[in-house]
């Protein structure tokens, strides 16, 4: 994942803000026991809004205990208990961390491949106990790249066929292990989340990708070595469309007096996520310290 899912936090409230840190250190808890200690390296803003998500869709209400962690040894904090939200998405980052380290194989040179090639046999590990675990997530990850790898190479010009295909590879493992109302509602989160990633890193990787010569949609379409300010205004209004379309999804869930997860979750959608496009597209700077959080 990419680090761009994330929350504004001057907009919160400190309880809120709580909520959503013990979310993030659960996550990073779970993930050490699902995965191994190491692979809570990989975590990202990202997936902790997709534990949020996951537990409001399925009416999963949050506890949390005090706990201290090894960053921060001295003092305590609310941590959120294991569950099924956290375990899913453990897993999940995992898959998508073994195929984030086969793409840079494929796509980078010299020494950023090498050390993809290096780290290779840890994220193929990573992978395999998330397999052992959660064996229909990789079942799902694998198909979805599959698709996505085609839609990459079949695009011809258009941004829409590969930022489809991402959006459904991600409808899939949000919803993953859900059925009727609550997987439609993941279902299109997902879909519409997996869309506004892939576009708003295309844009974020556009002069990069140009110089090294890799496939970058937003440059398949537009043909040019820079995006123009109209194209990036552009951009701008389909990214918040699908946010539209996300936060019309999440309109349809029954929070049941979780107010503070309610708040987390559309400070995500209607806060933090533009704040990340306006900084990519505009070059609005964001505050140090989210700067400094960033991907974190």
């Amino acid at each position: 994942m990419f680090g761009y899912i994330r929350i504004l936090q001057p907009e919160l409230k400190i309880k809120e803000y709580q909520c959503y840190r013990g979310i993030y250190c659960g996550l990073c808890r779970q993930m050490g026991k699902c995965t191994g200690q190491c692979s809570r390296l990989t975590l990202r803003y990202d997936a902790a809004a997709m534990v949020c998500l996951r537990m409001a869709a399925r009416g999963t209400h949050p506890t949390f205990t005090e706990k201290r962690c090894f960053l921060h040894p001295l003092t305590k904090a609310p941590v959120l208990a294991p569950c099924e939200e956290t375990q899913a998405v453990s897993c999940i980052m995992a898959v998508l961390a073994y195929y984030k380290c086969r793409d840079d194989i494929a796509d980078e040179q010299g020494l950023s491949r090498l050390g993809a090639l290096a780290v290779y046999p840890y994220f193929a590990y990573l992978r395999h106990r998330a397999k052992k675990r959660a064996p229909e997530i990789d079942a799902i990850a694998a198909r979805g790249m599959q698709a996505f790898a085609r839609a990459e190479k079949d695009a011809n010009g258009s941004a829409d066929l590969p930022a489809n295909a991402f959006g459904e590879l991600m409808g899939e493992l949000l919803s993953y292990d859900t059925e009727g109302g609550v997987r439609a509602v993941l279902h299109e989160l997902g879909k519409a989340l997996g869309r506004w990633v892939y576009l708003i890193d295309a844009a974020e990787d556009y002069a990069l990708d140009v110089k090294k010569g890799r496939f970058n949609a937003l440059h398949a379409l537009y043909g040019a070595a820079a995006m123009t300010d109209a194209q990036r205004d552009a951009l701008d209004t389909a990214l918040t469309l699908e946010l539209e379309d996300a936060v019309a999804a999440a309109d349809l869930i029954d929070f049941d007096e979780r107010e503070d997860l309610r708040a987390v979750i559309y400070n995500i959608l209607c806060l933090g996520m533009p704040a990340q496009a306006q900084a990519v597209l505009h070059g609005q700077k964001e505050c140090k310290k989210c700067k400094g959080e960033r991907g974190a």
